[in-house]
């Protein structure tokens, strides 16, 4: 059994996470005529606001991949009325999208326990992941003269637990407009951050979301228990380099691993023998976690957390 969602994504601690979220039935509803551009100028919109980084994404035909790390510790960074004026932004939800920081007070005064459980709240994706999705299906709704589910269900998510499972994970999002056959250079899609690593292609219609990619990725790495666990030292560059062999080694198969990729996949316990064919089929990276069997082995619980990418060990069933 699935532990509740407030569990998995606790409020006020930190985490990488990768979002799945499919239109229901499989049907290529964001295909329509400016929906992809409306969702990600929404998505945008929240990164100005929470205490939440993405760092990689790609908009589908029928569905979205979101890589996203919560920040509790940049939100206990901010001063009371910073506090105050971003949870007044959250608040006020316009068409999907959260109010500019320029455009609102800072509200009213906020105990000491009220600014805590603030902080907590605007470090957590929930309220732009339902605000951004009720308004795409509201907004399609209108438009056909329909009613009725427009998304599968909330959203699907899997923990991103140590650097290997991160790297692992945005190569795998990243790929996905070349895994549906709609370019030969990942580096060519649309509505992907692949686009956008080297530097951020300020014509596409993404650039205001790609504008929130890090641009330096040297960050800690944390365990679930907010424990600092080695650290992410890879530059967008690198990522980028990585993703296109991998691409050229899946399609046409000619490709090789950079000579910085094959010696550190190893050691971040990934079987590189599996990276090119989990790479190449999607739905891989799903489970539980994404993590090293060493990451997973040492979480608290009776079962090891489910990784069904086989990147990390062999699958059973």
């Amino acid at each position: 059994m699935r532990r509740p969602r407030s569990e998995r994504i606790p409020e006020g601690q930190p985490g990488i996470w990768h979002i799945v979220s499919r239109c229901v039935r499989r049907e290529r509803l964001l295909e329509g005529p400016g929906h992809r551009e409306w969702m990600v100028g929404a998505l945008a919109s929240w990164m100005d606001v929470l205490a939440v980084e993405v760092l990689g994404y790609a908009l589908m035909g029928n569905h979205i991949h979101l890589i996203l790390r919560t920040r509790p510790d940049l939100a206990a960074s901010w001063l009371p009325g910073q506090v105050r004026r971003r949870k007044v932004a959250a608040a006020t939800v316009a068409d999907g999208r959260a109010c500019g920081l320029d455009d609102v007070g800072t509200g009213p005064a906020l105990t000491a326990e009220e600014i805590v459980a603030a902080r907590q709240k605007l470090s957590h994706p929930g309220p732009m992941l339902r605000a951004v999705k009720e308004a795409f299906a509201r907004r399609l709704n209108l438009q056909q003269g329909t009613s009725g589910h427009v998304w599968e269900s909330r959203y699907h998510d899997v923990a991103l637990l140590d650097a290997g499972g991160v790297l692992a994970c945005q190569v795998y999002v990243d790929l996905n407009p070349f895994r549906a056959n709609l370019v030969e250079d990942p580096a060519l899609s649309s509505f992907c951050s692949a686009r956008h690593r080297r530097a951020v292609d300020v014509s596409a219609p993404d650039a205001a979301l790609a504008a929130h990619l890090p641009r330096n990725l040297d960050h800690p790495l944390l365990d679930r228990r907010g424990r600092p666990c080695g650290t992410w030292s890879w530059s967008n560059a690198q990522l980028a380099d990585l993703t296109l062999a991998t691409a050229q080694m899946i399609r046409p198969g000619i490709g090789r691993l950079p000579t910085w990729a094959a010696d550190l996949l190893p050691r971040l316990g990934v079987q590189v023998d599996r990276w090119t064919d989990c790479q190449g089929r999607g739905g891989l990276m799903s489970g539980n976690v994404l993590a090293a069997h060493a990451t997973r082995s040492a979480l608290p619980g009776v079962r090891m957390p489910s990784d069904k990418s086989g990147l990390f060990g062999v699958v059973k069933g």
